[in-house]
């Protein structure tokens, strides 16, 4: 009895600390009030949303900016806005004042206009975004106009998957071949495909946003402008300062795949039986089967369902003495010399397991310096990128050389020279038909073949190298390794541009610049297209080879007479 007493007590003292333990932890909460402005404006700031970090308790400012909450000790307040930078402050004061720094660009910041005149944001009657593209350079695209997808409102840019190829890019217009915007590298239109742009050699992107913006571009600008300037010299004030950037991405290509069949195999209305492949055993050699078997040509994919039955397929043994008889679901059979094997999905992850992880090494190496009367700049950069189709590389090396000479507080002579090239042995097909590896393993085939398969991976048949691929058909469709390894798209290209600049100040509101430039490139793009190899007009797989040469030439040369009071009065073009 004694010690149900004590039991009993000790229950209710446990449950008294609880409660007045509770109670204690309320009083430590104590109500704060406070204002947030803009600490530029020092105006209030309505709707700001004011929270107990780490908690679900807040509020949000009313429309003279005020607000007020109760919050435990030693707790912190986090204000967050929409354009402002957030704010983390102690709760230790009872009435508090917070202020955001907005954290988008300023009206009346200065940006990069036209022909690389500097004007304030404010002044202009046109949208303008300028990128500092230090941001852009840690996790590098081999094309550094990739990375400012998703940095520029308005701005479009569809990066194509074929290595050595640029993105389409679009500014506030609809996709199509004439929409390209111009671009433009410290005030010179340059013809590029910008992947002979160095993204070390970047300071700032840019982007004009419609006609109004690169009007003195004329017919050029019509569809916007992205503005490059490039850097010049260095900050340190003793002596050359060297720079080293290098990174290494590896990726997988697809966020994600289209579900595939791999219920039903080759065929047509439930039956499927190979035979050769095509519509003549003179013209598609199959595995030497004499005849025509059943649907297995124009690869489709509605033919049996893989239950393990035993079907004539291409990886059977072919014996014109023996016939083997095949018994379909609906009673009907088909007699043939190829033997049957067990028909099961083999191929139900084709597509991932035929491509690779792609690979992109940058580096780049600078020297710079600055000093009253010079500036200058060298780099030297190189890009390797190994694509996710096998046998597909791109190399892209970059040379820049700029130089500013003050000869004295008048007159200024500025250069720059950028030198590429591009080399790839073989650039990959990704558009629509049997040329193209994607339509040829995902959008007709079948599961029924495996790309590990070594009668696949051994695309040559036996005793016919360079002669007739082998394939699971011989239709229309090609074997996904025999394309990568033997149809063959090669791709060099050098491109160089440059200008030089002289500039004559007149006095501190007048100044002349007089600059040529020129750009230039020449291209050579190669196909081998192996004998026995299908593509849409050119059936007779007899093979061919064909070259692509171009090349281009372009100068410029433009005048300007500038006047300026306080930065922001404008110019006066003549060119």
């Amino acid at each position: 009895m004694k010690s149900s007493f004590h039991y009993a007590r000790k229950v209710i003292l446990t449950f008294l600390v609880v409660v007045f333990g509770m109670f204690a932890t309320f009083a430590q909460s104590y109500k704060i009030q406070g204002k947030v402005i803009d600490a530029g404006t020092k105006s209030p700031l309505a709707g700001v949303s004011i929270s107990v970090k780490n908690s679900d308790v807040g509020t949000t400012t009313d429309a003279n900016g005020n607000f007020s909450l109760n919050v435990p000790e030693h707790s912190k307040i986090l204000a967050t806005f929409v354009g402002y930078n957030s704010v983390e402050v102690n709760s230790s004061q009872r009435n508090i004042t917070i202020q955001l720094v907005s954290s988008v660009q300023q009206l009346n910041e200065i940006v990069v206009t036209a022909t690389g005149i500097r004007k304030e944001a404010k002044r202009l009657g046109y949208a303008i975004q300028t990128i500092d593209a230090a941001t852009l350079t840690k996790a590098r695209s081999a094309d550094p106009v990739n990375s400012l997808k998703g940095n520029a409102a308005g701005l479009e840019i569809n990066i194509n998957q074929e290595i050595g190829h640029s993105p389409d890019v679009i500014i506030r217009g609809e996709d199509g071949s004439d929409n390209r915007p111009l671009f433009v590298v410290d005030g010179v239109p340059i013809s590029t495909d910008t992947y002979n742009l160095n993204p070390d050699d970047i300071e700032t992107f840019t982007v004009l946003k419609g006609p109004n913006a690169a009007a003195l571009y004329g017919f050029q600008g019509k569809n916007g402008a992205i503005i490059i300037t490039t850097k010049k010299g260095a900050k340190a004030k003793e002596g050359p300062v060297v720079s080293f950037n290098s990174s290494t991405q590896i990726n997988k290509g697809f966020i994600a795949l289209p579900k595939y069949n791999d219920t039903y195999g080759p065929g047509d209305n439930g039956k499927y039986a190979f035979g050769g492949g095509g519509s003549s055993p003179d013209s598609y050699f199959g595995s030497g089967a004499v005849g025509v078997g059943l649907n297995d040509y124009d690869y489709d994919a509605w033919g049996p369902q893989f239950r393990g039955q035993l079907i004539p397929q291409y990886d059977g043994e072919y014996d014109p003495t023996q016939t083997y008889v095949t018994t379909f679901a609906d009673g009907t059979q088909y007699s043939g010399h190829v033997k049957p094997t067990p028909f099961v999905a083999r191929g139900k992850n084709n597509l991932p397991h035929f491509l690779q992880a792609g690979l992109i090494q940058s580096n780049s190496i600078s020297v710079a310096s600055s000093t009253e009367k010079t500036d200058f700049r060298f780099s030297l950069g190189n890009t390797y990128q190994q694509g996710i189709v096998p046998n597909t590389k791109l190399n892209n090396g970059n040379f820049t050389a700029s130089l500013t000479e003050r000869f004295n507080k008048k007159l200024t002579l500025t250069s720059y020279l950028n030198y590429s090239r591009q080399s790839t042995p073989n650039v990959p097909d990704v558009g629509y038909g049997p040329n193209s590896i994607i339509y040829n393993i995902i959008l007709w085939s079948a599961a029924d073949w495996s790309v590990n398969d070594p009668n696949i991976r051994n695309y040559w048949q036996p005793g016919k190298v360079g002669i007739q691929q082998n394939y699971e058909e011989y239709y229309r469709y090609n074997n996904p390794w025999f394309m990568s390894y033997e149809w063959l798209r090669g791709h060099h290209q050098n491109n160089e541009y440059g200008y030089l600049s002289l500039n004559y100040k007149l006095n501190d509101n007048i100044d002349f610049q007089f600059r040529p430039s020129m750009t230039a490139y020449d291209m050579f793009n190669s196909e081998k297209l192996p004998y026995s190899a299908d593509v849409y007009g050119r059936e007779l797989r007899q093979g061919d080879y064909r070259e692509d040469r171009r090349a281009l030439f372009e100068s410029n040369v433009d005048a300007q007479a500038r006047y300026h009071k306080d930065n922001i009065l404008g110019f006066l073009d003549i060119a």
